[in-house]
Order: structure tokens, then sequence, then C-alpha cells
């Protein structure tokens, strides 16, 4: 069957959004959703394509939670898939959220019939606090680094302050790296990673955020010092 794309032409996908809104990560957080967002991560689509997709991601989820038989695997996906009718409530609340908007329709060239399609609103969509998400004020976990450090090192304790410079350090680090990639660098941030998982886009991340943190190695002489013999 032939079809015509029309697209909105004044659409334009941004390259991240940063998501604070309660409502809004928990939607993000719903595994209902996640299949949703991964389909429209590789571009526009239908709801018909959407539903392919879901099923594909179901699947795969089947064999990583060790579902082997084909028997097996068909039954998950039967028990997990969404119907098109059910997608469509789906992508209404996405679009409600505004993390989904429809950008144009698929249009029959051979038969009276049109498909709404679909696109995320952002290439990327992260927790507006990302770089506030370890542990850098919880004086539990200080004193708990404090206490492992000196086990592993054989060394006397090291101090609180220095850990904490460190820490606030590493604080730092994160927020330069993130503030940049997702603000003034989006785009070519975006068009580095695209291609990645949003598990390796976070290691790459964190992978950058250290080595930031090591550049700056003087500002945390006195805490390497005290780990030396």
């Amino acid at each position: 069957m032939k079809t015509q794309d029309v697209i909105d032409p004044d659409f334009k996908q941004q390259p991240v959004i940063l998501i604070s809104n309660e409502k809004k990560l928990q939607l993000m957080a719903n595994p209902v959703y996640f299949p949703i967002f991964m389909s429209l991560r590789e571009g526009y689509k239908s709801v018909k394509e959407i539903e392919e997709d879901y099923s594909k991601l179901i699947e795969k989820e089947a064999r990583k939670k060790g579902v082997k038989s084909k028997k097996e695997i068909k039954e998950f996906v039967e028990k997990n898939r969404r119907s098109g009718k059910s997608l469509y409530r789906y992508i209404q609340h996405l679009i409600d959220a505004d993390f989904v908007v429809t950008i144009g329709k698929r249009v029959s060239i051979d038969k009276p019939m049109t498909e709404k399609l679909f696109a995320r609103t952002a290439k990327f969509f992260f927790v507006d606090s990302y770089s506030e998400k370890m542990f850098y004020k919880n004086p539990n976990c200080i004193e708990s680094v404090t206490q492992l450090l000196e086990l592993i090192y054989n060394v006397p304790k090291p101090s609180r302050v220095n850990l904490e410079e460190f820490t606030s350090l590493m604080n730092d680090s994160s927020q330069k790296i993130t503030s940049l990639l997702f603000g003034e660098k989006s785009e070519e941030f975006v068009q580095i990673v695209e291609n990645l998982s949003l598990d390796e886009v976070t290691d790459v991340l964190q992978m950058l955020s250290i080595i930031e943190v090591v550049s700056k190695s003087k500002n945390f002489a006195k805490l390497i010092k005290s780990l030396e013999k």
C-alpha cells in the first residue's frame, strides 16, 4: 500500500529536555510507557508501528528474564503486549505531559485512510536533578566511605573535611558537565550519543565527570596523601 507522510513543517524536536515535575517523573519510571519512549526515540511513528515495536521490546524483556522456549516467550508477549486502542490512550497521557506530540499524518494513496504520526518532544529526557543524585551531602555515606578507605588502604581514617571537599568537587564537576551538555552543547551532545542506550549515555556522563574531577586532582591532594602508607 502506497502512503505519503505529511509532517508539520513547524515541528522541531528538542535535543534535551530536563524533567522536574513529579507526575512526569512517575510517567518516565512507569514500565508501561517505556516501550513507547524507546520506539519513538528512533523517529516519528504511527500507532501501528509503535505496537509492533512494543511487542518486540516485550519479547526482548522476556529473554532478559530468562524465558527461553518459544511457547513461553509467545505467552509472555501476549500477556504484556498492548493493543492499538490501549496505546492510543497511553500516547495521549504522554501528549498531555508534553513528552509526545502529534506531528502529522500518513495518508494512503490507494484508499481513503489516514494514520496519525507521533514523535517525542525531545531526543533525550533527563531528570533535572541528575547531577545531584549521588551521595555528596549524605553524612552517613561520608562516614561509611571514610571507614572503608581506612579498611581498603590500611591507613588511619581519612579526614571527613577532606572527603567532603572531594565530594563537593565531584558535585561541581558533574554539574559542569551536565550543564554544558544539556544546555549550550545539547545538539552536538545528542548527535554524538544518539545511537547509545540510555545506560550507555549515563556511563558516558559519569566517565566525563570522573575525568573532570581527575583534571582537578591538585584540589584534593590532602585526601590522596592521607591514603598513602
